[in-house]
């Protein structure tokens, strides 16, 4: 697991030991971040479920001027933050160790504005549902916002949860990626 490209781009990233964290591939990493462009530097990163932080850290290298990034896990938040370290964008990034929902609550609370969520929870975990039904209630995503999940093919995502719309979903073997936005905001 590498860094695909900007200031951190060939730094290899440790990912967390045991079977309970399944690390993005660098090939759905790669064909994410060309589909976001200039929009996984337009503002804040949000990376739920975040493991090894990889995809965090593929939007701080890129140009995201801070990321905040969500595990339950305190060794995915130990590997998280050594990560940063190696790269040298630790000033850049927040990490919580936390459950997602009630992280989503602390940080609607705060106000903060992400222009990217992602979220990869466990594959058939029905977590995505439940953490953009979290998000959707707390109004954390803006109306720029783009709310990205990474999940199982077989795992079918809802095309709305409550103000959130699916507006466009990618397959690769047994991946799928799904974007959603609000449906009041701009075009996508």
């Amino acid at each position: 697991m590498r860094v695909i490209t900007g200031i951190a781009k060939g730094y290899r990233l440790e990912s967390v030991k045991g079977l309970k964290t399944r690390p993005t591939s660098d090939r759905v990493k790669e064909s994410l971040f060309s589909i976001l462009g200039d929009k996984a530097a337009a503002g804040m990163f949000l990376d739920l479920y975040a493991g090894s932080g990889a995809i965090g850290i593929e939007a701080l290298s890129r140009g995201a001027p801070a990321a905040v990034f969500v595990d339950n896990s305190r060794a995915a938040v130990q590997v998280i933050r050594r990560n940063l370290e190696r790269v040298g964008l630790a000033e850049l990034a927040e990490v919580h160790k936390a459950d997602v929902e009630r992280a989503i609550s602390l940080f609607a609370r705060r106000k903060l504005d992400f222009g990217c969520i992602f979220l990869d929870p466990p594959y058939l975990s029905g977590r995505a549902q439940a953490a953009l039904a979290a998000i959707d209630r707390s109004n954390l995503a803006g109306p720029e916002t783009l709310v990205i999940v990474e999940h199982a093919k077989q795992e079918k995502l809802p095309e709305r949860v409550g103000n959130l719309e699916l507006c466009r979903v990618q397959s690769y073997g047994d991946t799928e990626i799904s974007f959603f936005v609000r449906q009041d905001s701009i075009d996508y």
